[in-house]
């Protein structure tokens, strides 16, 4: 599934996913910004795409850029 259709079951839907992206959305909403930052690392488009959603309110994938 893309990141899109998870964030935005997860804020809009039945937010019962277990899928990794899912749980790693979950964690990313939950993290410090020190902790959010070592996640960026790893996961960036997952990272971009939660801070764009609450900036915007809008789930929506990264840029192809």
């Amino acid at each position: 599934m893309s990141i899109a259709y998870d964030l935005h079951d997860l804020v809009n839907g039945s937010g019962k996913q277990t899928n990794f992206t899912t749980k790693l959305l979950k964690l990313i909403f939950k993290a410090d910004a020190f902790n959010l930052e070592k996640i960026r690392m790893g996961f960036p488009a997952e990272v971009q795409a939660v801070e764009h959603y609450l900036k915007n309110g809008e789930a929506k994938e990264r840029d192809a850029n």
